[in-house]
């Protein structure tokens, strides 16, 4: 670069240094307006002396521990809700179970149990009636052929009808419904077997005329079935009997037979009930 050139070069910077105003002032951020809007004094623009808003105790505590916190008063709620469950919850007073080929949909359950409480009386006198009712709708052979000659377009539902029968059978060796209402078929089965207390040791020696057998009452041969118009949708040749207790769980022989008394106390309810009994 010669001379002149040097001489052109240096009077351009000294002109665009002069044109700067010596007023001008390095326009502020948004950061910076809203800082001294806030009320900053200081008197570097780029430095804030605003220590920022106090936190209380409980945010402080809140902010180191609300992992903690958090699982505690979800703990505590969990808690809470079981408790009142427990202590609210009914215990039944007997356990029931039908399987037969009537399905117990809708409101049946509810007109069934009605009936039920309405004959029998507190058990295990807790001041409330109360009864757990499991039912299977399961139809035999017969039952499925009989179906079929009745309706050309009906089909079985094999797999269904397998679930509750394996689901009967479990309950009926080892369950604790031990009172049990039976397609006909079905108890014939369990009464060969002995699965059941005779009616002669229930009723003290006095088969009542709703017998079945030596060992079940005939449901539609009873006043409860025939008064009950409600609950006439359960099958007329239903058999309720009352299994032996020699399947019950229980490590004391006199519990056990406390727990049995109550069944045998609902078959006699039953067979020996009578309208009157609603209004008492």
């Amino acid at each position: 670069m010669g001379n002149r050139d040097k001489e052109e070069y240096t009077d351009r910077k000294t002109q665009s240094a002069d044109a700067v105003p010596e007023d001008f002032e390095i326009e502020e951020s948004n950061a910076m307006k809203v800082l001294r809007g806030m009320g900053e004094d200081g008197t570097n623009p780029h430095e804030s002396n605003i220590g920022g808003r106090k936190i209380g105790k409980l945010e402080d505590f809140w902010y180191r521990h609300k992992w903690h916190a958090g699982l505690t008063i979800a703990g505590v709620v969990i808690a809470v809700v079981i408790l009142v469950q427990f202590f609210t919850r009914t215990t039944p007073d007997v356990y029931i179970m039908y399987t037969g080929p009537q399905s117990i949909i809708g409101n049946r359950y509810d007109k069934l149990e009605d009936a039920i409480t309405n004959a029998m009386s507190d058990y295990n006198g807790d001041g409330k009636i109360a009864i757990s009712f499991a039912d299977n709708t399961y139809l035999s052979k017969k039952q499925i052929e009989e179906k079929k000659a009745a309706n050309s377009s009906y089909t079985a539902d094999y797999q269904s009808n397998s679930a509750a029968f394996q689901r009967y059978m479990t309950e009926i060796t080892a369950g604790k419904h031990m009172f049990v209402m039976l397609d006909p078929a079905l108890h014939d089965e369990m009464a060969a077997a002995g699965a059941f207390v005779p009616l002669s040791e229930l009723f003290d020696g006095k088969i009542p005329d709703s017998a079945y057998d030596d060992y079940g009452i005939r449901l539609g041969d009873t006043e409860f079935y025939r008064s009950n118009t409600d609950i006439q949708f359960m099958p007329a040749d239903t058999v309720m009997a009352v299994r032996t207790p020699a399947a019950l769980d229980f490590k004391s022989e006199k519990k056990k037979e406390e727990y049995a008394k109550r069944y045998r106390q609902l078959m006699v309810d039953i067979a020996e009930y009578t309208p009157a009994q609603e209004q008492e």
